[in-house]
């Protein structure tokens, strides 16, 4: 079901177009930030990596100030187990606002949505399994700003995650996602 949800979500991106003032499409690389918020922890994390660092892909369809669209990001990494984990962050639907709208050279926008997070381990055994799978869904505020390279997107934003809950009527542990994550972006953008 949630497999359908998807490709009917990115199949309805295309038809969007034609009726868009703006489509962005991207490619994403994100941190989460576990203990800290400051420039130099920033700086660290995307440069020495202690941490997994998330890929992906995002799509945003902007009628003119007003947008709505989605991030969907995803890490494997290995434990020194020698385990592996897949971690995922997916901003899965937000509105946005566009103050200057979204074909400017300066883009500054402030997104609000809902999503989830999770970690599965990819190698549990049965008797870890309740120990190697996490969720949580989450709201969030983001701001950000992009640059418009006559149609090459470039941009960055801040995503404030105020808290995470358990996935209803289950008793999966929460996903410990940050308070603060930190994405760049790189893409197109495709306006008539």
């Amino acid at each position: 079901m949630k497999m359908k949800a998807v490709v009917l979500a990115l199949a309805l991106v295309p038809a969007a177009i034609p009726f868009a003032g703006t489509v962005h499409l991207t490619t994403d690389l994100s941190a989460d930030f576990l203990q800290g918020t400051s420039a130099q922890q920033i700086i660290a994390t995307f440069g020495v990596a202690d941490q997994p660092l998330l890929w992906g892909f995002g799509w945003e369809v902007i009628p003119s100030h007003m947008g709505f669209g989605g991030d969907y990001q995803v890490s494997f990494s290995q434990d020194a187990a020698a385990g592996w984990w897949l971690d995922w962050y997916a901003p899965a639907l937000y509105l946005s606002y566009h103050p200057v709208g979204g074909r400017r050279f300066l883009d500054p926008f402030l997104e609000v949505g809902m999503g989830c997070a999770g970690r599965v381990f990819l190698s549990a055994l049965p008797e870890t399994v309740n120990r190697s799978l996490y969720l949580a869904l989450f709201p969030f505020v983001a701001g950000g700003l992009s640059l418009n390279l006559d149609g090459l997107l470039v941009g960055a934003k801040v995503t404030y995650t105020p808290w995470k809950a358990q996935i209803p009527v289950t008793s999966i542990p929460v996903d410990p996602l940050g308070t603060f994550q930190v994405t760049f972006t790189a893409g197109v953008s495709l306006g008539w």
